[in-house]
């Protein structure tokens, strides 16, 4: 008799299908492929989306869309501070994103696989390197010949190594020198504005119950959002969250949003003389010397504060400082801090673009109304995936739910629960 453990699961089935895709893949794709590879039943699709949970390198791109870490890092930049460890002993010490940069796979069980990686030094030679622990952080030993480039091409601390990926799946990557003279700082900026945003809507976004986003999967998710597509990257990704956004590493393993009073002692903290001066020095955020304690060799720094700039423009202020004048001004003009939050909330602001534009004559949902109806939408859906199916009337306001929130119900399928690939009925049904 033919059985189930005949066929690949949907885990090895949703892996190869993604992993061998060089574009991205609806969720409608996924499931017509693995009807292809193996039986399926009623859950498939709740089975491809469970699958694409426990997958590291399966990366969102859009709403129910997924592409392979591998191939979506192919042609992207990444813009890595030097410090004075890496300019002295050609060591180029690596936090999450850029670990999940050379090693995509990594991530997957955090546990290294051998890769040897293909480093071409414009205007000088190719060097060959895997991951090694240096000062308890990942690193690549490029050696001497690391640093007679760097001596050569005139560079030193506080300078940019610009990392740009070539084949991630074949591990090659080029590597340019860029002296801090030469930054293209209002570009940049913006660049830098435009991440912070990102991740704010990422970790909004993550459903799954645990209280911060792990940062390797927070890198992930930005590098499947293309923040790091554009010619001009960004800076430094922790120091970026640090000072431009309203995200605070906890734990030292994951991203959390933060509330007014966090953000208030923090204030409290920069204006009694401590915390990042006016400045804009990156230096003190180099991974040499962090301003933070680091507890596990897989993550390397962190820490960061709110920040209350208009996200309605990408433009950035004058003063990175943000003195106590500002907080002033912020705290005389803001009558309400849920109304802040619902500005900062990208699914409500995606309501309210959408709601404009089709039914003007009513009134939107205010943002608390929103969530709540959001809240029940997604506890519809989590028992249509428990049971299988949902009773008339609950199928109908899900999917009334679904056009007055202007949300894709497929949104909420996913996250930890176990289930098994075989797809007979629930044991209340035996």
């Amino acid at each position: 008799m033919t059985t189930m453990m005949e066929y690949p699961s949907y885990f090895d089935c949703v892996a190869d299908i993604i992993g061998r895709s060089d574009t991205p893949l609806t969720v409608d794709m996924l499931v017509e492929q693995v009807r292809a590879k193996r039986p399926t039943g009623k859950g498939v699709r709740s089975a491809v989306y469970q699958a694409i949970g426990k997958l590291y390198q399966a990366v969102p791109t859009a709403p129910g869309t997924f592409g392979w870490l591998s191939s979506l890092l192919r042609s992207q930049t990444f813009r890595h501070p030097l410090g004075q460890l890496e300019v002295q002993r050609g060591t180029l010490l690596m936090d999450e994103l850029e670990h999940a940069v050379f090693f995509p796979g990594f991530f997957q069980d955090h546990q290294p696989d051998g890769r040897i990686v293909r480093l071409h030094l414009m205007g000088g030679p190719t060097i060959e390197a895997h991951a090694d622990v240096e000062q308890e952080t990942w690193a690549l030993r490029l050696g001497k010949e690391f640093v007679a480039w760097v001596d050569q091409a005139g560079c030193s601390v506080k300078d940019d190594l610009l990392i740009h990926v070539l084949d991630a799946d074949g591990g090659d990557y080029s590597l340019r020198l860029q002296p801090k003279e030469s930054r293209q700082e209002s570009e940049i900026q913006e660049r830098n504005l435009f991440l912070a945003r990102t991740a704010e809507a990422i970790v909004s976004g993550d459903r799954k119950a645990r209280s911060a986003t792990p940062v390797w999967e927070l890198a992930a998710a930005l590098i499947g959002r293309g923040v790091y597509a554009d010619a001009v990257a960004p800076d430094d990704m922790h120091f970026i969250l640090h000072e431009f956004s309203n995200l605070r590493l906890q734990d030292d393993v994951g991203y959390a949003k933060v509330g007014r009073d966090a953000l208030r002692r923090e204030r409290g903290g920069r204006n009694s003389g401590q915390g990042r001066g006016r400045d804009g020095d990156r230096s003190q955020y180099g991974r040499e010397q962090p301003p933070w304690q680091e507890t596990d060799e897989h993550t390397s720094r962190g820490g960061l504060w709110g920040d209350f700039i208009d996200r309605g423009t990408s433009d950035p202020p004058g003063d990175w400082g943000m003195d106590s004048g500002f907080w002033d001004a912020v705290e005389d003009n803001v009558a309400d801090f849920s109304d802040m939050a619902s500005e900062s909330c990208e699914g409500y602001r995606f309501y309210l673009s959408e709601f404009g534009g089709m039914t003007p004559e009513e009134e939107p949902l205010s943002h608390m109304n929103y969530h709540l109806l959001e809240a029940e939408l997604e506890t519809l859906v989590g028992l249509e995936q428990e049971f299988g199916y949902l009773m008339p009337e609950q199928e109908e306001r899900k999917q009334a739910l679904a056009a007055r929130l202007f949300i894709d119900p497929d949104i909420f399928y996913g996250g930890d629960w176990d289930q098994s690939d075989y797809d007979g009925p629930p044991f209340w049904d035996n």
